[in-house]
């Protein structure tokens, strides 16, 4: 009797070892009313414990790594670039009410601080987007903001 079970353990385990969830990686391009991103992040929400996300590269391309196959919510942010007359102004005020010392900031690339303009909240919250995505192998997922 033993002998049949031993075999029958081994067969379930390998079975079991191929079951996992599918995971792909997401690439595609962001834009907004027509133009390219130049910066920010691209977040899914596809069920696992936190969100997958990806930044968003000068061209407007990401790439989102190990997302689950299905319909998941998205959110895409945009916050001003460090170095940018944005970040420039929030730093003044708070060095003027804060005495601590904190590290140099590194200027983002000079083609992200020309390029980078403000996107809606709305995109950042994926309650509110309205973004989804069907996630499948090998399929590129452009996200067109309007």
């Amino acid at each position: 009797m033993m002998c049949l079970i031993r075999p029958a353990v081994v067969a379930a385990a390998l079975a079991l070892t191929g079951c996992g969830e599918k995971t792909t990686d997401v690439t595609g391009k962001v834009t907004y009313k027509g133009k390219a991103l130049v910066y920010g992040n691209v977040a899914i929400l596809d069920g696992g414990p936190a969100p997958k996300g990806g930044a968003i590269q000068p061209d407007g391309t990401y790439r989102v790594s190990g997302v689950r196959l299905g319909v998941h919510k998205v959110a895409v942010s945009s916050a001003p670039p460090p170095g940018s007359d944005a970040t420039k102004k929030s730093t003044d005020r708070r060095d003027m009410d804060d005495e601590r010392t904190t590290a140099p900031v590194i200027p983002a690339p000079p083609e992200v601080l020309k390029g980078w303009f403000a996107i809606p909240d709305k995109y950042g919250d994926p309650a509110k987007s309205e973004l989804t995505m069907d996630v499948k192998p090998g399929q590129p997922f452009d996200l067109d903001l309007k």
